[in-house]
């Protein structure tokens, strides 16, 4: 299962096929861009399948071969809340944002200035835009102990410390 990751580094280049060839390049991964590293390609040991914001502005599938990236989660505020047991990390909405259960079913809309919590910033496995998360809260009110996911909203930007829907708060 994959995670949503962050470039750490320098530029990482972007390929159309996972045998990341130099006459299929389709794009970059700029430092601090947000994407989805959804695993290792099969069939080419070291290239990896992504999903990022293409050029076009849709969350497209992609490879890579090399880079410094991390995982998303990392970036976040670390924070321990009683309800939620352990360590975590904690994220602020920077636009609205819909919770969904692990069988995808709707649970809530947050809005932008709510915060989400996780410990791993995993995709999910039917929609991979989607962050698995341990509670939410909304407004002024206790957090939420919570297991699903929040979706991201990729389409609507892709630098984390600029105009990505999540933000370090």
């Amino acid at each position: 299962m994959g995670y949503h990751a962050i470039n750490e580094g320098e530029k990482i280049t972007v390929y159309r096929v996972s045998a990341c060839t130099s006459d299929e390049v389709i794009g970059t991964l700029y430092s601090g861009e947000v994407f989805t590293l959804i695993g290792e390609h099969q069939g080419y040991f070291g290239n990896y399948e992504i999903k990022y914001l293409d050029s076009n502005g849709k969350y497209g599938t992609a490879f890579i071969n090399s880079g410094k990236y991390g995982n998303l989660a990392y970036s976040g505020t670390r924070v321990t809340e009683s309800v939620l047991g352990s360590a975590c990390y904690r994220f602020k909405l920077r636009k609205r944002l819909k919770v969904v259960t692990t069988k995808g079913k709707y649970e809530t809309t947050l809005n932008d200035g709510d915060y989400v919590y996780t410990r791993g910033a995993t995709c999910g496995e039917s929609n991979s835009a989607n962050m698995y998360i341990i509670g939410y809260k909304k407004g002024s009110a206790a957090v939420t102990s919570f297991t699903g996911f929040v979706t991201l909203e990729y389409p609507g930007g892709s630098m984390f410390s600029k105009n990505f829907c999540l933000y370090k708060a």
